[in-house]
């Protein structure tokens, strides 16, 4: 039997190696389950996470802030018309990120054989990034611009 290495094509592709789902991946599967409860569980008793007050209707805070991972979105409204903001540049982007291996022609399967998509997909993730920070971190009352370190306004 010949050695092979991560990676390397089967010399004999009409050949396919089978693993049985019980016991092998059932009991992956369970075993990654338990051990990602636990540590759910070990987080839920680690750290204290308070509601807050009862909601009253009559009062509302002077601009909703979105939680951290809406922050970009939200950022993004304040610059653009809803409609272009909130439906059409978030579905752009990732239709675009998702059409992306069939827009790439290149015969390489590694990252520098594809520069142009891959700087493209990280033009789109770098501002998605930059969007979400800005508006979770640089945001304060009335939408304001607000250094980070004089108030958080974080909520997480």
């Amino acid at each position: 039997m010949t050695e092979r290495r991560v990676g390397d094509f089967p010399t004999n592709p009409t050949r396919v190696e089978r693993t049985l789902a019980w016991p092998h991946l059932v009991i992956r599967h369970a075993v990654v389950g338990g051990a990602t409860l636990l540590v759910v569980l070990a987080l839920a008793l680690a750290f204290n996470a308070p509601l807050q007050g009862l909601a009253d209707p009559n009062l509302t805070p002077s601009v909703a802030k979105a939680p951290w991972y809406f922050a970009g979105l939200q950022e993004l409204l304040s610059y653009m018309h809803p409609m272009i903001a909130g439906v059409i540049a978030p579905a752009a982007a990732l239709g675009f990120m998702t059409l992306l291996p069939y827009l790439d022609r290149s015969s390489g399967r590694r990252l520098r054989d594809r520069k142009v998509m891959t700087i493209i997909f990280f033009i789109i993730v770098a501002t998605a990034i930059a969007l979400t920070v800005i508006g979770s971190a640089f945001r304060g009352p009335e939408w304001h611009w607000v250094w980070p370190w004089h108030h958080l306004y974080l909520e997480l």
